[in-house]
Parts: C-alpha cells; sequence; structure tokens
C-alpha cells in the first residue's frame, strides 16, 4: 500500500511531466513557426526541400505530443499553440 508521502511524490512527478509536456509542445510551436519563416526566404531548391522536411519532422512530433496531452486532458492558458494539421 503506497503512504501519503509517495502519493504525494508521484502527483508532483505528474505535475512536472506535464509541465515538462506543454513546455515542449511550446517550443515545437517557435520551432514550426521559425521554420516556415526560414522556407519562404530560401531561394536554393535544395535549401527548400530540407526546410520542407524539416517542418513535415516537427509537424509529426508537435501532433504526437498533441495527442499525448489531449490524453491526459491537459489545458493551456495560452492560445498561441496553432493545429499544423498534416
Amino acid at each position: 500500500m503506497a503512504t501519503i508521502t509517495q502519493l504525494i511524490m508521484k502527483k508532483r512527478n505528474t505535475n512536472e511531466d506535464d509541465e515538462q509536456l506543454i513546455s515542449e509542445i511550446r517550443n515545437l510551436s517557435d520551432a514550426l513557426t521559425l521554420a516556415y519563416e526560414r522556407f519562404e526566404l530560401q531561394c536554393d531548391n535544395d535549401l527548400v526541400e530540407a526546410t520542407i522536411y524539416e517542418i513535415e519532422a516537427l509537424k509529426a512530433r508537435y501532433r504526437y505530443l498533441l495527442a499525448l496531452a489531449k490524453q491526459k486532458n491537459l489545458k493551456s492558458s495560452e492560445t498561441r499553440l496553432q493545429d499544423y494539421g498534416n
């Protein structure tokens, strides 16, 4: 049987994990914004292609983390998180 201290520590770790997940989603959102901006400035075909792959990889990770957050029923007070879609 779990002690009160163990339950409190588990709750604290869960809160820290949730905050870390939200922080990572925010960071990915920022990285996607920068990648889209970089895409608009690229002139070289190889760099355009590389930026497209980067954006697609970031979007896949973003969707994965959003799904995890939804499973955990996490909410953010920020509205800057975007739906980057497919």
